[in-house]
């Protein structure tokens, strides 16, 4: 009785407001386009899936092709959709989760550790447990990425999306390798030297303090002796100088003179005068 109230009661929602469009999504795909994971390879941290696809769908150079792929690309792949505008309000197909075989990896090694405390038997039970256990974590790593492509494969819009046809047709690296902590913090400081030399290059002129002090000065000096007439005022720094230097030239002809008469010559330190 309750269900058949909940059931006659008014829509109050609009098709626009019940948000994100619900797409139903037939694992079960068409002829069309069909893609699976015809075989995985764990090598240490990695694992290299080979993709398998077949299709009849003009956009595609063959009917039948495989290409490698890792982990990251498939992370690269569920990202494009999410930040796709296109896609705003449709359900993308949760990413498949990171390979981690951590702790089967531990568990064998400490068994190897190990292998001297116990018998020969009960060390190859329990090997064999343990690469059961790390061979259906690896088969069910493999079978969540194949999980995601074929919802991918089977949406009616996402099937369509290039990314999506660069993914499973070209041959290469798609070099989308997620950056590690460190890179991340490399990358940041770069950008933030980046925008201050920006604004400093912008904002502010590349000068030093005491050429330019110098230029300013010889710029005046020249200024003011190319329009003297010869005839400088008494509080004229710059006639004053020039009073300074010729009387420093008339000492120093008057000791070279003394020198000539006495046979020696003395040099004075600036500054100090002759007793």
């Amino acid at each position: 009785m309750m269900q058949e109230g909940l059931d006659d009661g008014p829509d109050f929602l609009s098709e626009e407001d019940r948000g994100p469009r619900a797409v139903n999504v037939d694992l079960e795909m068409d002829a069309t386009l069909q893609v699976d994971i015809s075989d995985a390879l764990s090598e240490r941290d990695k694992v290299k899936f080979t993709v398998h696809t077949k299709s009849t769908l003009p956009n595609f150079k063959q009917n039948e092709f495989s290409v490698v792929r890792q982990h990251e690309e498939f992370i690269w792949l569920h990202d494009s959709f999410v930040e796709n505008e296109d896609y705003a309000g449709y359900i993308i197909p949760p990413a498949p989760p990171r390979p981690d075989f951590d702790a089967s990896r531990e568990k064998l090694q400490k068994l190897g550790e190990g292998e001297g405390s116990m018998t020969k038997e009960e060390f190859t039970k329990m090997k064999q447990e343990l690469e059961a256990e790390y061979l259906a974590i690896f088969k069910k790593t493999v079978a969540m990425h194949e999980v995601f492509l074929c919802r991918v494969a089977a949406h009616p819009v996402l099937r369509k999306d290039l990314n999506f046809h660069v993914f499973l047709e070209y041959n290469q690296d798609l070099s989308v390798r997620g950056k590690n902590k460190k890179e991340k913090l490399e990358d940041f400081f770069k950008n933030v030297v980046k925008s201050a030399d920006g604004v400093l290059v912008a904002g502010v002129k590349d000068v030093d303090d005491f050429f330019e002090h110098e230029k300013t000065f010889l710029l005046e000096y020249h200024n003011r002796v190319k329009d003297s007439s010869g005839q400088m005022r008494p509080d004229d720094p710059f006639a004053q100088k020039r009073r300074r230097r010729h009387e420093q030239n008339r000492l120093v002809s008057l000791h070279v003179g003394d020198a000539g008469l006495h046979g020696s010559l003395q040099v004075l330190p600036e500054g100090v005068r002759a007793v």
